[in-house]
């Protein structure tokens, strides 16, 4: 008699857990997807947004759980239908590179025509910080100017390449298509005039300026 109500209850208790498991693996959890392909950088519309349900466990790191919190937003990367947004794939205005870095509050951001070799040999990456450097040019700079700090430790944005694209460090082994043109930093709006002179009169020198 024990015997069978301890077979019993193991199999209650394994009913249980399987009623348990079961009804884990069937919770569905809303995200927001991209409703259509969206290949420029533009504001969400409420068009853009769909809600899918997903397991819990297939959930993105950063998914938006609701359409109000992407509407508005500007996605800084094209999207592909069926994608989930994501809270790093979207910011507030358009002046937010595909880096996921944007212009911080009360500063601006130009691009410094640089060659790779005037940029520590091409190891600028998003994200650093340097000392932009103003050589003046033979022949457009006025008499008398010297080189001179023009910038210390401004935040680099982005990276283009000749294009004009986002630069791309590609393995040594690949062969290089594109160079380093220009390096996107944040600056204060106080200097903007004067790096718009020094940009029509002078070359330039990128100096990585360490973290630590």
């Amino acid at each position: 008699m024990i015997g069978q109500r301890l077979l019993l209850a193991l199999a209650l208790g394994a009913g249980a857990i399987a009623g348990i498991l079961y009804y884990v693996s069937a919770q569905r959890v809303n995200i927001v997807v991209a409703a259509r392909d969206i290949a420029s950088v533009r504001a969400l519309g409420a068009a853009d947004l769909e809600l899918r349900a997903v397991p819990p466990d297939a959930l993105p790191d950063g998914a938006l759980r609701s359409a109000d919190a992407a509407i508005g937003k500007v996605v800084t990367a094209p999207v592909w239908r069926g994608q989930p947004i994501v809270e790093k794939a979207i910011a507030d205005d358009a002046a937010t590179f595909q880096t996921g870095l944007s212009v911080p509050a009360g500063f601006r951001a130009i691009a410094i025509p640089v060659a790779a070799t005037s940029a520590v040999g091409g190891a600028i990456v998003p994200g650093a910080h340097v000392d932009v450097i103003a050589v003046p040019a033979l022949g457009r700079a006025p008499s008398g100017r010297t080189t001179e700090m023009l910038i210390s430790a401004a935040l680099v944005l982005d990276v283009r390449a000749e294009s004009g694209a986002p630069f791309a460090v590609r393995p040594s082994a690949t062969p290089v298509s594109e160079r380093i043109a220009s390096v996107i930093v944040a600056v204060a709006p106080s200097d903007e005039l004067r790096i718009a002179d020094r940009i029509a009169t002078s070359t330039f020198v990128l100096a990585f300026v360490s973290s630590r």
